[in-house]
């Protein structure tokens, strides 16, 4: 588990990455099988060199918001589930370093699209996010077009295919933070008639998060996600 004694972190996103895993390994009612922050890439481990390699290199001048939101570690994970009888409620993310989505983790190296449209959208498409632990074939993708200061968030399900979402880069983070990885909280997030068969095995899940994260995580209004589960179902 990692700890959160800011001393370690550099970047400020990084201690409240920390303080979202330790809370998720603090909680009595998971069953956590991962909560960490993977080891530090020492080759890219400053924001400023990152970022103007990003621009230079692939050609994406990302926007200081976007440089807020810098980590150094490979990877920031965590994989749960509740304790809870017959629960639905599971989570699991992967969360990773932003040189090595945009270099390494192009979507055509898995999925090369199925017509001309797809293909064409495919080969901007980088993994940031998945689901490791469950193999649960969703990911969050940052759609890496030349120029571009706020690259679009796209969330792709092997049983929706792939879909827009309503939130950039970080408010993508900040919502991944507030619902610890809970499979497929991206949907609310998608418009409301995009979410279909992938959604629907989902809904439950989804559901079991808003009646017991507002007692377990206080701290946060959940009013939002709440609106949006009810306007999607």
């Amino acid at each position: 588990m990692t700890t959160t004694d800011d001393a370690e972190f550099r970047y400020a996103f990084e201690a409240r990455c920390a303080r979202v895993l330790q809370e998720i390994g603090e909680t009595i009612e998971f069953e956590v099988h991962r909560a960490q922050m993977d080891e530090i890439i020492h080759a890219l481990d400053v924001a400023e060199e990152v970022f103007e390699e990003l621009a230079e290199d692939y050609d994406l001048p990302l926007s200081h918001r976007i440089q807020e939101y810098f980590f150094r570690h490979g990877a920031v994970e965590a994989a749960w589930r509740s304790r809870r009888p017959g629960t639905a409620l599971v989570g699991d993310f992967k969360l990773r370093h932003i040189m090595s989505a945009v270099g390494n983790l192009r979507m055509t190296r898995f999925w090369k699209g199925e017509d001309d449209a797809e293909r064409s959208l495919f080969k901007d498409l980088r993994i940031f996010d998945d689901t490791p632990r469950t193999g649960s074939g969703r990911m969050a993708l940052l759609r890496a077009t030349p120029g571009t200061a706020d690259p679009e968030i796209w969330f792709f399900d092997m049983r929706q295919g792939v879909v827009p979402m309503e939130l950039d880069y970080p408010a993508y983070l900040e919502t991944l933070l507030v619902t610890k990885g809970v499979i497929g909280w991206q949907y609310l997030y998608c418009q409301p008639e995009d979410c279909g068969m992938g959604f629907i095995p989902l809904v439950d899940g989804l559901q079991e998060m808003l009646d017991v994260f507002p007692r377990l995580f206080p701290d946060h209004d959940y009013a939002d996600l709440r609106a949006r589960l009810e306007a999607r179902r």
